[in-house]
C-alpha cells in the first residue's frame, strides 16, 4: 500500500500556487516592502478547521505581513457548482472570519477568507443568479475567467482590510 501524505495538489490548487507564484515573480514592487508566506492546510483532524463553517478545512493560508499587521487569508481553490447557493457556509465564511478577527482582539491581524473558483463564472453564474460583483463581494473570485487578474483582486482586497482597523 503506497500512501501520499499530504495528499497532492489538485488541478485547481495547483493552478492558484502556480498563479500566486507568477504573480508574486511579476510584481517586484508590490512586494518590495512586504512578506508573503503561503501555507499548505492539512486535512480535516489535522489542519486547521472552522467549525463556524460547516468544518470547513480551508487549502492554504496566504499570510502577508506588511506595514506592522499581519494580513491571514483562509484560501480555498474549488468547484463552487456542488455548494448550497450564496448561502453555503464556505461562502459565508468571508463574513464569519470577521467575527473571529474581532474575538481575537488584535488589530494588526487581519483575517480573510477566499473562494478560488475553478468553476467557470458562466456555469454557475445563472445558478446563483449572481453577476460576477456580487460574487466578488462574497470574495469568491475566477480562476480561470480572471487569470490575469484574480490574484491582484484577493492581495488589493486584503490589504484595503487594513485600512479599517
Amino acid at each position: 500500500i503506497v500512501e501520499i501524505s499530504p495528499v497532492p495538489l489538485n488541478q485547481g490548487e495547483k493552478a492558484f500556487v502556480l498563479d500566486l507564484k507568477e504573480f508574486y515573480d511579476n510584481n517586484a514592487s508590490f512586494f518590495s516592502d512586504k512578506e508573503l508566506y503561503v501555507l499548505r492546510n492539512q486535512s480535516k483532524g489535522k489542519g486547521i478547521g472552522f467549525f463556524e463553517a460547516g468544518n470547513f478545512h480551508p487549502d492554504f493560508l496566504v499570510w502577508l505581513l506588511y506595514n506592522g499587521k499581519q494580513y491571514v487569508s483562509f484560501v480555498d481553490p474549488k468547484g463552487i457548482r456542488n455548494l448550497d447557493g450564496p448561502g453555503d457556509p464556505k461562502i459565508e465564511f468571508h463574513r464569519t472570519i470577521k467575527q473571529l478577527e474581532i474575538r481575537l482582539s488584535s488589530p494588526d491581524v487581519i483575517l480573510n477568507s477566499f473562494i478560488v473558483s475553478c468553476t467557470p463564472f458562466q456555469s454557475v453564474g445563472w445558478w446563483f443568479n449572481y453577476n460576477k460583483a456580487e460574487f466578488e463581494k462574497k470574495n469568491v473570485l475566477f480562476q480561470y475567467d480572471d487569470k490575469p487578474t484574480y490574484i491582484r483582486q484577493m492581495m488589493e482586497k486584503v490589504l484595503a482590510q487594513g485600512k479599517l482597523i
